[in-house]
């Protein structure tokens, strides 16, 4: 019973730190492409209301399309 106290412990300390860096990995990953960054940034203002839908879904298309 005692060792099964221990794998639990064990296993739920491998899932957070395997969680932890698959996600530091992402965010890392997603910091160094700018297209990806440009997304982001037009997504935040967009949920923050300073641009409307017409405006956000017309720059998300010129991204894609490349300008």
């Amino acid at each position: 019973m005692f060792g099964l106290f221990w794998l639990a412990v064990l296993g739920t300390g491998f899932y957070l730190i395997r969680r932890r860096m698959s996600a530091s990995a992402a965010s890392a990953a997603a910091a160094s492409d700018p297209m990806a960054q440009a997304q982001a940034l037009l997504a935040e203002r967009f949920a923050r209301g300073e641009i409307d839908e017409d405006e956000y879904l017309m720059r998300r298309s010129a991204l894609r399309n490349g300008g």
